[in-house]
């Protein structure tokens, strides 16, 4: 299903700010959370995610309104806006659509990322691991944002799917969070235990192989 059609099925919320990271000013997000097109914000709000996401770092995908700022909490205390998603959460809306097919009643989605550094390429969101060692507050699953984690993750029983690629470089922090969700069913395509296959690889078939894949995992249970 293409992108337009997708925007006609699901709504896209996400909290963004801004923070300084060992000196530096940057850009983040901490959430994003996928709900079908008719729930308002406060439904969303009021909502358990179906479903857990963990990927590398927010891409491309950026907000439609006023950035929050995380100092001062915003207009809003919540700190959601309205977001234009990028092309890998749509691949998790394609997920979403196909588990209803198959029987799920999987509406909400969440993604969480190793870090919440807003930064497309993943080159230089390397590079910024490398630079940002003496401060990994950017990371959600950072010794200093327990409480965060917690209640990103939730006190559900959501399955977790974990898609942050498969470089050597996300070991420490993939590490992190699998401790992190710890006792959760976790989905995710896997030769080690620790990385996982992104959902959108570049090449077109490969991406069709991983919906297949995890389609197969999610009805499997």
């Amino acid at each position: 299903m293409q992108a337009e059609a997708l925007l006609q099925q699901f709504a896209v919320f996400g909290r963004y700010y801004q923070r300084r990271i060992a000196g530096v000013e940057e850009s983040l997000r901490d959430r994003l959370e996928i709900v079908p097109r008719q729930w308002a914000l406060a439904d969303m709000l009021a909502s358990a995610p179906d479903l857990l996401v963990i990927m590398m770092n927010p891409g491309a995908s950026r907000p439609l309104d006023a950035l929050w700022d995380g100092a001062h909490g915003g207009a809003d205390a919540h700190g959601f806006v309205a977001a234009l998603p990028d092309r890998t959460q749509y691949q998790i809306m394609r997920l979403l659509l196909v588990a209803q097919q198959q029987g799920r009643t999987w509406r909400h989605a969440r993604i969480l990322n190793l870090s919440d550094l807003r930064t497309p390429k993943s080159s230089i969101f390397i590079d910024k691991l490398n630079l940002y060692k003496s401060d990994d507050s950017h990371s959600l699953f950072s010794e200093a944002r327990q409480l965060d984690c917690q209640l990103a993750l939730g006190a559900g029983a959501a399955p977790v799917l974990c898609a942050w690629g498969l470089s050597p470089h996300f070991v420490p922090l993939a590490q992190r969070a699998l401790r992190a969700v710890a006792g959760r069913r976790v989905l995710g395509l896997s030769a080690d235990g620790v990385l996982f296959r992104h959902p959108l690889p570049q090449r077109h078939d490969l991406q069709v192989q991983w919906l297949a894949q995890m389609v197969a995992q999610v009805v499997a249970d």
